[in-house]
């Protein structure tokens, strides 16, 4: 599976992960060995990301690591010693099929050179990941932020609108009140003006 892959699945899928069983002790390493550290990983995206990387620096895929790996295979069962075991086949190897020892280690610069490829790889990989996963997405949050704050505004002037509206409609309800209150004081004088003009003429027409 690809880098890209790998990544995508590590950030968008939460997989449970297994309950891994109790790993026993590591062994002391025998009197005249090297003692090499040990890295495990710490979850299974770690696994998937070091099994890509082991498969894309496989021994076999030089050639000069693959020739000394063949000689020290059919050796496997007769020195049990690593060390022991990988000097015999470089023996054999230099006089059968001129290995050299600078050849075997500029092996190992082709393989850390493939590895810092990968990372390099990798990196470009994540960044463009955050581009369109991350940065996008925050680019649309940031707009939709920006859109809301907008909304809200509106909502405020509007919200300040409907005061100034209600203020105005209970003033000329106030006022509408005052004018029928004089319009019913106008209307009450004027007919009982009238009224007492009546009796003026109903006199005067006796």
């Amino acid at each position: 599976m690809p880098f890209i892959d790998l990544i995508k699945n590590a950030i968008f899928e939460e997989e449970a992960q297994p309950k891994q069983p109790d790993r026993p002790a590591p062994a002391k390493a025998a009197p005249g060995q090297n003692n090499v550290p040990v890295f495990t990983a710490s979850s299974g995206k770690d696994n998937q990301f070091y099994m890509r990387l082991a498969k894309q620096t496989e021994l076999s895929a030089v050639p000069d690591l693959a020739k000394i790996e063949s000689f020290a295979a059919p050796l496997a069962g007769v020195l049990q010693d690593k060390s022991l075991r990988y000097k015999a086949a470089l023996a054999t190897a230099q006089s059968q099929a001129g290995l050299t020892k600078e050849a075997i280690l500029q092996g190992f610069e082709s393989l850390l050179a493939v590895l810092d490829s990968s990372s390099a790889t990798f990196n470009k990989q994540t960044n463009d990941v955050a581009k369109t996963e991350v940065d996008s997405k925050a680019a649309q949050i940031s707009q939709l932020s920006a859109s809301i704050a907008d909304k809200q505004k509106e909502i405020a002037d509007m919200q300040q609108q409907v005061q100034s509206m209600q203020s105005q409609v209970e003033a000329s309800k106030v006022k509408l009140q005052q004018v029928k209150a004089d319009f019913a004081a106008a209307y009450a004088r004027r007919k009982a003006e009238i009224q007492q003009q009546r009796k003026e003429f109903e006199n005067i027409l006796q």
